[in-house]
């Protein structure tokens, strides 16, 4: 399985200011710079799945979607729970910040498609199956399973102190990595509670709940903080943690 960990931010590239993974080409998670890549990445992401709907992983889905029918692609096609697709159904194409182009479509002409994820159930999907797995944020957020015969690996951004997903990693055979968060330092560790995200030593506590050692990408640095974070990354001394670097291809 290959994730292409995009670029988001136009000065440092080692900085991460908006989240989009794509997997094996086709599958991205999160939108949160998709609409900004290259024409050829976008034009190979067949679909989209949100973890959330906080605007650093959704904020160029309407680019990507425009992109998309401009080109004579197609709709996009947008998969996620109930309660993350309202959100972006109220909050971003809502004719206020972007245009309704659920509204507008025919059944002619679809100018974009929402399809509503099972909760901890497989769904094929792009290419590969994935399980959408409750987290512990502020709103309603969801990390991801992605399966492959023979290789799982797993994405969570955004969450606090949560378990689910790490008794469901545990369980698999096959897990070859995860992609998680690590948003503040220590000297924040209050913040990070409070918002729904962890310090190094918070990812540590959940990489633990998987019982054996996995390859781990730390994710979600806040640009601000990134230094100090990365300090406490290595103070970790846990060989199996590296830091996600934008721009870079993770293949499991």
């Amino acid at each position: 399985m290959d994730v292409d960990f995009l670029p988001s931010c136009f000065g440092d590239p080692a900085l991460q200011l908006a989240t989009t993974l794509v997997v094996n080409n086709h599958l991205a998670v999160d939108a949160g710079c998709l609409g900004f890549a290259d024409a050829e990445t976008q034009a190979a992401v067949s679909d989209v799945v949100l973890t959330h709907a906080h605007m650093d992983h959704v904020a160029t889905l309407p680019f990507y979607a425009v992109n998309r029918l401009q080109d004579g692609l197609g709709p996009a096609r947008i998969h996620a729970p109930a309660d993350v697709l309202e959100m972006v159904r109220e909050g971003l194409f809502n004719d206020r910040l972007w245009p309704d182009l659920e509204r507008l479509s025919t059944p002619e002409e679809p100018l974009i498609e929402f399809h509503e994820l099972p909760i901890d159930a497989a769904v094929g999907i792009g290419g590969i199956e994935l399980v959408a797995v409750p987290l512990t944020h502020v709103i309603p957020t969801f990390g991801y399973l992605l399966l492959e015969p023979g290789c799982s690996v797993v994405v969570a951004t955004d969450t606090r102190d949560t378990d689910l997903i790490w008794e469901r990693a545990a369980a698999r055979d096959d897990l070859a990595g995860v992609f998680v968060e690590a948003s503040f330092p220590e000297s924040l560790a209050e913040l990070a509670d409070a918002s729904g995200h962890l310090t190094p030593a918070g990812l540590a506590r959940q990489l633990d709940k998987i019982n054996r050692p996995v390859r781990a990408i730390a994710v979600h640095l806040k640009p601000s903080y990134r230094e100090e974070i990365l300090a406490e990354i290595a103070a970790l001394g846990r060989e199996t943690v590296e830091v996600g670097l934008p721009g870079t291809t993770y293949t499991f």
